[in-house]
C-alpha cells in the first residue's frame, strides 16, 4: 500500500491515515489494563491497594514492573518484592509506560531487530538527562540551563520507549513499503525521515505522533514524538523535544540496538541551543548512560 496512491485532501489527509491504519490488523492497542488503571488515577484518592490488585491480574506485567524497579537504572538499595510498593517507588507515569512498553514489546520485537533496544536505551537516556541533568541545574557543560523549563522525566522514558512507534506502524500496514525503505536506508547516507517521505509521503515520527495521539496520551509526550526529528519546528514542550532528539541521536550515536540505518546526522544545534549544553555536557552523559545497555534485556 502506497500513501503516496491515495487522493490528498487539504486538512484531513491524517485523519484518512488513521482510518485505514484502524482497519488494519496487528497494529498495537493499549491493554485495556491501563484503561482501568487511568480510570483509577484520575481519582483524587486513588488506592496503592486497588492499583496493585490491579496489576496481579497480569503476571507478566507484574513481572516486568518488580524487574523494572529492581533493575540497576533505579538503584534501589534494598530489593522490592511487594508490587505495592514498587508501584509506589516507580510513581504513576512509569508505571503507564511500563504497561504500554507490555504491549508494545511483541510486535516491536517482531517488526524490526533491535529497535526494541534501541528504543528502551533512549527511554533510559531520556529520563537521565531530564532527571538527572535538567532537573539539577548548574555549570555549562555539567548540568543544563533551566530557562527552557523542566522536564518531567517519567514523561521523557515514556516518549523515549516510543518515540519509534511508527516504525511499527510502517512494518505493519505498509509491509512492501516498509521493505523498500530498508534496502534504500542500506545503502543511501541520509535520514530515514527522507527515505520515508520519498516512498510513503509521511514518516515514522509523524505517525508515531498519530497514534501516541489516538492512545490519548498526553501531548507532553505525542508532540516531542512528533517533532523529535525537527525540534526546530515544535512550539509547545521545546525542553522534552530537545532531550528526545538528543537521546535518540547519542542512542544511534552509541550503536544500542538498531533504527532502521546506519547513518547519524550531525548533532542538532537548535537541541544544543535549547538545552544550552556544549561537548563537555554530551561526553558526561555519553559515559554516565553507556552501562545502561546492560539492562536492554531487561523485559525478555
Amino acid at each position: 500500500m502506497n500513501i503516496q496512491n491515495k487522493p490528498k485532501k487539504r486538512g484531513d489527509i491524517l485523519d484518512e491515515l488513521v482510518s485505514s491504519i484502524k482497519r488494519i490488523k496487528n497494529i498495537p492497542t493499549l491493554p485495556k489494563i491501563l484503561s482501568k488503571i487511568s480510570e483509577e488515577m484520575g481519582n483524587d484518592d486513588y488506592s496503592i491497594k486497588d492499583i496493585g490488585e490491579l496489576m496481579s491480574l497480569d503476571i507478566s506485567l507484574s513481572s516486568r514492573i518488580l524487574r523494572m524497579v529492581n533493575s540497576p537504572f533505579y538503584g534501589f538499595p534494598q530489593r522490592i518484592y511487594s508490587i505495592n510498593h514498587a508501584i509506589v517507588l516507580l510513581g504513576a507515569n512509569v508505571l503507564k509506560s511500563i504497561v504500554i512498553s507490555t504491549s508494545v514489546f511483541t510486535v516491536m520485537k517482531e517488526a524490526m531487530e533491535g529497535l526494541w533496544e534501541h528504543s528502551l536505551f533512549c527511554a533510559f537516556t531520556a529520563k537521565y538527562i531530564a532527571d538527572i541533568h535538567l532537573n539539577n541545574s548548574g555549570e555549562k557543560g555539567n548540568k543544563m540551563s533551566k530557562k527552557n523549563g523542566i522536564a518531567d522525566a517519567d514523561m521523557m522514558f515514556s516518549a523515549g520507549l516510543l518515540h519509534d512507534i511508527g516504525k511499527v506502524i510502517t512494518a505493519i500496514a505498509f509491509r512492501d513499503d516498509f521493505k523498500k525503505i530498508m534496502i534504500i536506508a542500506e545503502k543511501d547516507k541520509r535520514p530515514l525521515t527522507d527515505i520515508e517521505h520519498d516512498i510513503l509521503n509521511i514518516s515514522h515520527d509523524q505517525l508515531g505522533y498519530m497514534l501516541t495521539k489516538e492512545w490519548n496520551l498526553p501531548s507532553s509526550i505525542y508532540l516531542p514524538i512528533k517533532y523529535h526529528h525537527n525540534v526546530n519546528l515544535a512550539s509547545e514542550f521545546k525542553t522534552e523535544t530537545a532531550i528526545l532528539n538528543l537521546s535518540d541521536f547519542l542512542t544511534r550515536a552509541m550503536g544500542m540496538g538498531y533504527s532502521g540505518n546506519a547513518y547519524i546526522e550531525k548533532i542538532n544545534t537548535d537541541t544544543v541551543n535549547i538545552l544550552n549544553i556544549d561537548l563537555n555536557f554530551i561526553k558526561n552523559i555519553v559515559e554516565e548512560v553507556y552501562p545502561f545497555k546492560n539492562e536492554l534485556s531487561i523485559f525478555d
